[in-house]
């Protein structure tokens, strides 16, 4: 009997030891990965404390006035206005924190090479929406329709969600609801699909007939990615995703090797038609003959279809067919689903960023995932605070990755589209019209006569009057001061005896004019605009001389924008210029003039 009991109870021991070593080995594995997220976090606090401390302005406060030399035309606004969308590009660059790098002209202006039109409705915008409240928000803004391309490149460069921004916001007015936003976004990353949804036709805005040209290609030469997302008349939503599409200019629905295979579409129905729930079709495994056919010239012209049948298919009105039969895609809530459209949204849907990094997320994603315990190892209560602990970390790793990536992001954004030194910029006089570039964007299309006009071995830094005025000695500041009507001898008797030159007059503010003596208060304001007025104007003198339409060389000047900007892996490929009829003839000769031969093709199209 003893023998007995004594065997139980050292089997009992044995399990008690065995169980308690399984908890204190997962308490090890869990403390072990909490430290090494407090590390990465602290590392990544620890950078971001370094990067601020090297390239911030630490006096910079939201009620400091900025003034932004957009392309050649001067915008001001508060920074306060200017960063209120709070984690986007536009908010970092002029956040304060990368005060030292940003580029800047003469006048020590921040320099942005952008279309300055399309840059000043983004500033409009952000002045409404720094006096709207949440429930009145202002729409996106808008350009007039030569410029509205532009301004979509820009709103997606300045604040589409940045690298390692994971949301699940969709700039829709069909998707209202965080929950369908949510669905769609996790449909996409089921299929390795997910990433940044940029709309590029909205038919209530942008009439019913899709313009295609705003679908933009990938890099070899292909068609990208793109959602499509309707809303019937009697509220029901649908739609469906494809990673590979072809361009028409009219329906021409059958099967055809020339066209791309959607190797990754599904179709799905969100709400409505009697649903209980939303239901996302896939196309079925070893299906390899799916199309998806975007069309010009038809009233909402989409098509998902096979060489076998047409699912999804719109001409005003929306047919979904999803049945039991031999279909390419899985079965759907009904054999017919038909409705009137009322409005119908394209997306199109590009990566969040370096393609490494979104592996380097899965795979530490999948590394907590992997240590989740499995349901009979440990009693329900243990196990399900562990499996909590668990996915908490998991929740935390994502977290830090997405701010590891936003800030990489911002740090390769700020360098590569906002840095740069003052001799870069280009002040260009077109027939009168000031206009201001980086000298890359001039040279970004070598075969132009731009490139060769500008490129090293014939350009010599534009020899700016300011930069002839920073050589002045004490003696030609004294003389200048002595040639404005109204300054007494003794102001410029301060000059002489504090030694003045030019770069320190270009510096002078109300403060210094103080420090050197200068007390009478007219004779204080007097020099401060004087000195004000020789910043503005010095330069212009030295721009160079573009004998060419403004309007044509702004149209050249901005699709060479964008051009730079893709080659920067900033945004996508440019659209074509939009031109005017009346002008037409003469933007063809400019074209050709400044690109000879094939290369106007590029432009011209």
């Amino acid at each position: 009997m003893e023998e007995r009991l004594e065997r139980a109870t050292k089997r009992l021991e044995t399990a008690r030891d065995e169980h308690l070593a399984r908890v204190d080995a997962e308490m090890e594995k869990i403390d072990s990965e909490e430290k090494r997220l407090k590390n990465r976090l602290q590392n990544l606090y620890e950078k971001k404390t370094e990067c601020v401390a090297a390239n911030s302005d630490a006096a910079a406060s939201d009620d400091d006035r900025v003034e932004i030399n957009a392309g050649g035309k001067i915008i001001a606004a508060r920074r306060g206005v200017l960063c209120q969308l709070k984690g986007t590009r536009f908010e970092a660059l002029f956040s304060g924190r990368w005060e030292k790098k940003l580029q800047r002209d003469d006048s020590g202006r921040i320099f942005l090479d952008v279309n300055p039109k399309a840059f000043r409705a983004i500033v409009d915008w952000l002045n409404v929406l720094a006096i709207s409240t949440e429930d009145d928000c202002p729409e996106s803004p808008t350009a007039d329709e030569e410029n509205d391309d532009i301004l979509r490149h820009y709103m997606r460069l300045f604040f589409t969600n940045c690298t390692g921004t994971r949301t699940n916001n969709i700039d829709s007015e069909i998707i209202k609801s965080k929950n369908y936003a949510k669905t769609i976004h996790n449909w996409l990353s089921e299929d390795g699909s997910e990433g940044v949804l940029s709309l590029v036709h909205r038919s209530s805005r942008d009439g019913s007939a899709i313009d295609i040209d705003r679908l933009e290609s990938n890099e070899d030469g292909s068609n990208g990615r793109a959602l499509v997302i309707i809303e019937t008349t009697e509220g029901h939503i649908l739609g469906g995703y494809t990673n590979a599409y072809h361009l028409s200019s009219a329906y021409h629905l059958g099967h055809d090797s020339a066209k791309p295979c959607a190797s990754k579409s599904f179709l799905f129905t969100l709400c409505g038609f009697d649903l209980t729930s939303p239901c996302k079709m896939k196309v079925k495994n070893g299906a390899n003959d799916v199309t998806v056919e975007f069309t010009r010239d038809v009233e909402c012209g989409v098509a998902f279809y096979s060489s076998k049948n047409v699912y999804l298919y719109t001409n005003k009105r929306v047919n979904l067919s999803i049945g039991h039969g031999n279909y390419s895609y899985e079965c759907g809530p009904s054999e017919q689903l038909r409705s009137i459209i009322k409005e119908m949204e394209i997306f199109q849907v590009s990566d969040y960023g370096d393609p490494q990094k979104s592996n380097e997320w899965c795979h530490s994603s999948n590394d907590i995932a992997s240590n989740r315990v499995e349901d009979d190892i440990f009693p329900a209560g243990l196990s399900d605070a562990i499996k909590e602990k668990w996915r908490a970390l998991e929740e935390i790793e994502t977290e830090i990755l997405s701010l590891e990536d936003s800030f990489t992001d911002e740090e390769r954004f700020v360098e590569t589209f906002a840095s740069g030194s003052t001799s870069d910029i280009v002040m260009l006089n077109v027939s009168g019209t000031m206009m201001a570039t980086k000298r890359a964007t001039l040279l970004v299309v070598e075969e132009s006569m731009l490139a060769q006009q500008f490129d090293d071995s014939k350009w010599t830094e534009q020899g700016s009057s300011k930069s002839q005025v920073k050589q002045w000695t004490s003696e030609e500041v004294v003389e200048w001061i002595s040639n404005i009507e109204g300054i007494q001898d003794d102001v410029s008797n301060l000059f002489m005896e504090n030694k003045i030159n030019g770069s320190e007059l270009l510096a002078l503010d109300k403060d210094g004019l103080q420090m050197i003596g200068v007390k009478r208060v007219g004779t204080l304001c007097l020099l401060f605009d004087e000195i004000k007025s020789l910043k503005e104007t010095v330069g212009q003198d030295v721009a160079t001389l573009i004998e060419h339409s403004p309007y044509c060389f702004g149209k050249i000047l901005d699709y060479l924008r964008l051009k730079h900007l893709n080659a920067l892996d900033l945004t996508g490929q440019p659209p074509l210029p939009t031109v005017c009829d009346r002008r037409k003839e003469t933007f063809d000769k400019v074209v050709k003039y400044y690109f000879p031969g094939d290369s106007s093709k590029l432009i011209l199209g």
